[in-house]
């Protein structure tokens, strides 16, 4: 039976754009900038989906405050001028955001807001959502559910008639924290047998399979 849904959150990197492997790219390339030790993408894939503090300090292996902000100015400078046009956006994101353009639609995302923006607009999907909460705009980072709350109330909508769709399993956690609906993805950063432990309400390993899931 379908599920009554009003409102479809979003999780951005690897549900809707996949936009990791450039991010890991630049990352790398920071790294080389500053002459710091080479890593492989399985290494800063271990800090991927925190948010770009914790992924960039974790690949430069430091918490030291200036360190970390001349490596963000580096990583930033390198996907803005060579990831953003390597993203290319997950399969069938546009047929389903037309599908359900009725609906009120929103992202929350760990990345930072500005390339979320620009990659929406490269791709003409920006007026389909009606808020964009990034890494550097939210007023708190996943799987803090206050992000998804400050969407329930601008919206006024309930949590059981909300659903957020992510590809990691703190995508999971966030949702089922502000007990609103969960949809995770297979097609993703984590893969389904991890999914699956955390037991989100739905399992997708398509975009267009919501079609079939939510009213």
């Amino acid at each position: 039976m379908k599920r009554p849904i009003d409102l479809m959150m979003f999780d951005f990197d690897g549900t809707l754009a996949d936009s990791i492997p450039p991010a890991v790219e630049s990352i790398q390339a920071m790294l080389k900038e500053l002459g710091l030790p080479h890593k492989t993408k399985e290494e800063i894939n271990q800090h991927v989906g925190y948010g770009e503090v914790p992924l960039v300090s974790g690949a430069i292996g430091s918490q030291d405050p200036k360190l970390i902000a001349t490596a963000l100015d580096s990583y930033f400078r390198h996907y803005a001028q060579e990831g953003i046009n390597k993203v290319v956006l997950c399969p069938h994101v546009r047929e389903m955001l037309e599908y359900f353009k009725n609906k009120a639609k929103a992202i929350i995302s760990n990345k930072r807001d500005l390339f979320i923006r620009m990659i929406l607009d490269q791709n003409g999907l920006t007026d389909h959502f009606c808020e964009i909460l990034g890494g550097d705009t939210s007023p708190c980072l996943k799987p803090d559910p206050c992000a998804l709350l400050k969407i329930l109330k601008d919206n006024k909508i309930a949590p059981e008639r909300s659903l957020f769709i992510g590809d990691m399993t703190v995508d999971i956690e966030t949702g089922k924290n502000a007990k609103v609906l969960t949809c995770a993805v297979t097609y993703g950063f984590d893969p389904k047998s991890k999914l699956e432990k955390h037991n989100p309400d739905f399992l997708i390993n398509d975009l267009l399979e919501l079609k079939e899931l939510i009213d």
